[in-house]
C-alpha cells in the first residue's frame, strides 16, 4: 500500500476511541497533511464526532477553534508539536568525542545539568536520574548535554534531550539525541521523537521522518 493510499483513505476527520492512551481523560488530536484524526475516550466519540461533523480540517486545527468547541472543559492545550519516527534506513548519525553512555553512579552530575536547566526544561525532557539508556556530552568534565531512549509501546522507544542553557545552539544536543537514538535502534526499535513545534531544531539533522507532523 502507498503513501498516497493511506492518505486518501483517512483523507478529512476521523474520530476514534483512545488506545495506547488508557484512561487519558483528554482529547488528542494528530494532523497529516489533508487528514486529522482525534483521539478521545471511549465514551466521549459519539458526542464529539457530532460536534465536529461540520468542520473542516483547517478549520479545526486551531486554538480558537478548539477553544470555542470545548471551552468549559479545557484545563490546558498543548502543543502544536511535532510527530517523528526514525528506522536505520534512513539514520544519520552524528559524533562528538564527548558523548558516551552515562553509568547510575553519575547521578550527581545528571543533578547538576537539571538544576542548572530548571524544572520546566527537565520536566519536558522526561529524563529520570536513575533510568538506563542515557547519554551525555561532556565539555570541560562536565555534563552540558543528555538524551535517552525510553521502551514504550509495541517495539518503539521515545526520546528525550535537554541541553544546558549555557551551551545551547552548538550541536551538543544533536550529539547526544543521536546516540540515543543509534542505540535504541540498535536494540531494535523505531524510535519516536516528539517535541513543541516551537523546538524543532534537531530532528531533520538525523532524517527523523517529517511526514507526521503536528499533534495538540
Amino acid at each position: 500500500m502507498t503513501i498516497q493510499r493511506i492518505d486518501a483513505g483517512w483523507a478529512g476527520l476521523q474520530v476514534v476511541a483512545h488506545h495506547q492512551l488508557g484512561d487519558y481523560h483528554g482529547l488528542w488530536l494528530f494532523r497529516h497533511h489533508a487528514s486529522l484524526c482525534l483521539s478521545a475516550p471511549p465514551d466521549s466519540v459519539e458526542d464529539i464526532q457530532a460536534v465536529v461533523r461540520p468542520h473542516t480540517v483547517d478549520s479545526l486545527f486551531s486554538e480558537g477553534s478548539i477553544r470555542g468547541l470545548w471551552r468549559p472543559r479545557i484545563e490546558q492545550i498543548v502543543g502544536p508539536a511535532y510527530q517523528g519516527y526514525v528506522e536505520w534506513p534512513q539514520f544519520r548519525s552524528v559524533h562528538h568525542p564527548g558523548v558516551r553512555a552515562l553509568a547510575r553512579s553519575e547521578q550527581a552530575a545528571l543533578q547538576q545539568l537539571a538544576d542548572a536547566c530548571g524544572v520546566d526544561a527537565w520536566e519536558h525532557a522526561g529524563i529520570a536520574l536513575d533510568e538506563p539508556h542515557v547519554f551525555g556530552c561532556f565539555v570541560d568534565d562536565h555534563v552540558v548535554a543528555v538524551a535517552r531512549y525510553r521502551p514504550a509501546w509495541g517495539e518503539t522507544a521515545h526520546i528525550g534531550v535537554v541541553t544546558h542553557p549555557a551551551y545551547r545552539g552548538r550541536g551538543y544536543g544533536r550529539a547526544v539525541l543521536s546516540a540515543a537514538t543509534a542505540n535504541g535502534l540498535e536494540a531494535g526499535f523505531t524510535v519516536l521523537y516528539q517535541t513543541l513545534l516551537a523546538n524543532l531544531t534537531l530532528s531533520p539533522t538525523l532524517d527523523i521522518d517529517t511526514r507526521r507532523r503536528a499533534a495538540r
